[in-house]
């Protein structure tokens, strides 16, 4: 029989054990952190380490290689190796310095470099390393962007990077789904989008050395990634908030660590929001576009192809005006003019959902007309954290756009106007024994590792008309298989669990 001492010093042990387990935990954690920051604590030469993007699109370059580092650009030398294609050698071509000597915490001097990449066939498999003054400092795998008529995959997900387990694990299943490309629909990085965010936030697991739950996945050195611009990532979390230089010396991370095409009109709603409605010093704004470039502010509404599906990003964020003319000219022609067999609109705000929470953020149904004229398929976005699906729905607003108004302090549409208009939902449609919709289908997937909002999502009884499936508490990504004429949806949890599944069919 245990005596009292006894049972007490196991008590004891048993407790240490424990405390010693959380230490090692909380060291870890603090080493992730330490390494993202730090960059003389990272592998050398890097500051951001290579990732996989879009590009400019231009030209004979299929994508673009982007890294951070604080050498010169002769210093870098990039070997890609590819079987058909053969031994293919870049250096840089174009770097974006950051010096921002203001922020805090310090962010170190680097460079933001691009290394447009050519003459590797569509679809084909690569390997590729980087060498830094005669060293290799770097190796990945990856594969061009599809080429029409082959299978695609793609993932979809978004409002993610707060440095959680969820955000990791979520990152982890989305690198095992193997996709062709990765869609973040917007909020990368809480709670505002800084430079600081990403690294703290973003890059640890969507860019880890290794692919595990607990620490995310090799994700944007392997995959092509797509960035869509969220409140979150161009520092505003409240609506009408403004970005105040004199609060953070290092907003807009989104304008200087993605490339991506630079391909839409610059609205003057736009122009202003990045220019003279910014609030703070001169000089720490200065230095923030120096490293932003040319994308600032042009980099917030693109069109791209890929594989048999053209993609439009829209920025959805309170001081873009959808009203505007230039912009909904854009929108349509670029639309109407593709021969793809898919059309796919991503932006961040849902318009059509049912949760409690953001029913005042549906000023995209502003667009909805021309998603619908155009033949849109599906519409992705985040900003509520669950999933949902609509039926396909054709939406038409009860007021015509001259007589919205606009507000007082600027010529965007007034904060008041409720968007209600009239639903014309295709409930025949069930994505299994019909997958022919008529209408565009509006899918929701913000539960990409940020706290959810299953609080605010109320009972089936109570959803909103135009909702067919929602699925809340539970954190989740889309994954989207198309071959051909026929498109397969699935909604699924870190752990591979299906939450829902539909096909469309042309």
């Amino acid at each position: 029989m245990e005596t009292p001492m006894f049972t007490l010093l196991a008590i004891v042990a048993a407790a240490l054990a424990v405390a010693t387990c959380i230490a090692i935990i909380r060291r870890g954690s603090a080493r992730l952190r330490a390494e993202a920051r730090d960059p003389a604590v990272n592998d050398s030469p890097f500051v951001v380490k290579p990732m996989i993007q879009l590009g400019a699109r231009d030209g004979k370059a299929m994508f673009e290689i982007v890294f951070a580092g604080a050498g010169v650009a002769a210093d870098y030398k990039l070997r890609v190796y590819a079987d058909r294609s053969g031994t293919l050698d870049f250096t840089p071509t174009e770097f974006y310095p950051v010096n921002l000597p203001e922020a805090q915490p310090k962010i170190p001097v680097h460079k933001v470099f691009r290394v447009p990449v050519t003459g590797l066939e569509p679809g084909e498999r690569f390997s590729y390393r980087i060498n830094f003054a005669g060293t290799q400092v770097f190796s990945a795998n990856a594969q061009a962007p599809t080429a029409e008529g082959e299978k695609t995959r793609i993932v979809v997900t978004g409002d993610i990077a707060k440095w959680g387990a969820d955000e990791r694990r979520i990152a982890h299943r989305a690198y095992q789904e193997k996709p062709n490309m990765v869609v973040l629909v917007g909020d990368i990085a809480y709670d505002d989008g800084r430079i600081i965010e990403y690294f703290e936030k973003f890059f640890p697991p969507y860019n880890s050395d290794q692919a595990a739950d607990a620490l995310g996945a090799p994700i944007l050195r392997s995959i092509l990634t797509v960035a869509v611009p969220g409140n979150h990532c161009v520092g505003r979390p409240e609506t009408l908030a403004v970005p105040d230089f004199n609060e953070f010396a290092d907003h807009f991370a989104y304008l200087v660590y993605w490339a991506q095409p630079l391909n839409a009109p610059v609205s003057v709603a736009a122009a202003a929001a990045y220019g003279k409605d910014l609030i703070g010093p001169k000089s720490r704004k200065d230095a923030l576009f120096a490293a932003a470039g040319k994308r600032a502010p042009a980099m917030l509404n693109f069109s791209f192809d890929h594989g048999d599906a053209h993609w439009v990003v829209l920025d959805s964020n309170r001081y873009m005006d959808w009203t505007d003319p230039v912009l909904r000219d854009w929108l349509e022609k670029d639309l109407m003019s593709t021969n793809k067999t898919w059309k796919f609109v991503t932006f961040h705000h849902s318009c059509f959902h049912s949760s409690r929470k953001h029913q005042d953020g549906v000023r995209m149904r502003l667009v909805a007309d021309i998603l619908e004229k155009c033949g849109v398929d599906i519409v992705f976005t985040g900003h509520v954290h669950t999933y949902e699906r609509t039926f396909p729905l054709k939406f038409t607003l009860k007021r015509k756009l001259a007589d919205l108004g606009k507000s007082e302090a600027n010529d965007l549409v007034a904060e008041s106007v409720k968007y209600e208009g009239d639903l014309v939902l295709d409930k025949e449609y069930d994505g299994v024994t019909n997958t022919r919709p008529k209408g565009v289908i509006y899918l929701t997937t913000g539960a990409g590792g940020a706290p959810l909002h299953s609080e605010a999502m109320p009972e089936e009884l109570k959803w909103q008309p135009q909702t067919a499936v929602a699925k809340a508490g539970r954190h989740s990504l889309t994954v989207m298989d198309m071959i051909g004429t026929k498109l397969v949806a699935r909604q699924i949890t870190a752990q591979g669990e299906e939450l829902d599944r539909f096909e469309i069919t042309k």
